[in-house]
C-alpha cells in the first residue's frame, strides 16, 4: 500500500518547499594537519561567514560596499584582527559579491597555504556557479588576447634611423 500525501492523494509526500530568507550551510575540510570548518549564513542582502579549526570565535570583521570608493569599507566589531587577514578576507568578498560581509576568521594567522585554500573554498560556495562559468569565459578571452598582443609585439623590433 502506497502512503498517502497531505491532501489525501496516494504517493509519496513531496518535502516542503523552502521559503526561509535565511541559508545556512556547514562544511568541513582538512589542510595538511589542520581542520577547517567553515559555515556560511546567507541573508537577503548580507552573509555572516565563520572560519575556524575549533569552536571559538576571536575576531569579527564587517565589510560594506560605499558610494564614496571602489574598496568596501572595513571595520573590526569584535577582538583583534591579528594579522590583518580577516578584514581583507571580508573586503575582498564584499567586493565580489556586492553583499555586506561578517566575517569571522579564526585560523592560525600568516599560514598563506590555508589563507588561498579556505578563500578558493568560500569563494566557491559564495559566487554561483553561472557567474563562475561565465568568469572562467572572460578569463579565457582575456589570456587569449594578451597571446595575441605577445605575439604581435613579438614581430616587432626597433630601428634607428
Amino acid at each position: 500500500e502506497k502512503p498517502e500525501s497531505a491532501d489525501g492523494k496516494s504517493g509519496a509526500a513531496e518535502p516542503p518547499k523552502r521559503t526561509s530568507p535565511i541559508d545556512v550551510q556547514l562544511n568541513s575540510y582538512k589542510f595538511m594537519d589542520t581542520p577547517v570548518f567553515i559555515q556560511l549564513i546567507r541573508m537577503k542582502d548580507s552573509f555572516y561567514l565563520w572560519v575556524g579549526s575549533q569552536p571559538s570565535m576571536n575576531h569579527l570583521s564587517l565589510a560594506l560596499m560605499s558610494n564614496m570608493d571602489d574598496l568596501p569599507c572595513t571595520t573590526s566589531i569584535m577582538g583583534k584582527d591579528n594579522d590583518g587577514f580577516g578584514s581583507t578576507f571580508a573586503q575582498r568578498l564584499a567586493k565580489r559579491t556586492k553583499l555586506v560581509a561578517y566575517v569571522s576568521y579564526n585560523l592560525p594567522p600568516n599560514r598563506e597555504y590555508l589563507e588561498r585554500f579556505v578563500q578558493e573554498k568560500v569563494v566557491g560556495l559564495l559566487v554561483p556557479k553561472q557567474a563562475k562559468a561565465k568568469e572562467g569565459a572572460s578569463d579565457k578571452k582575456m589570456r587569449k588576447a594578451m597571446h595575441e598582443i605577445e605575439v604581435d609585439t613579438r614581430g616587432l623590433s626597433l630601428q634607428s634611423s
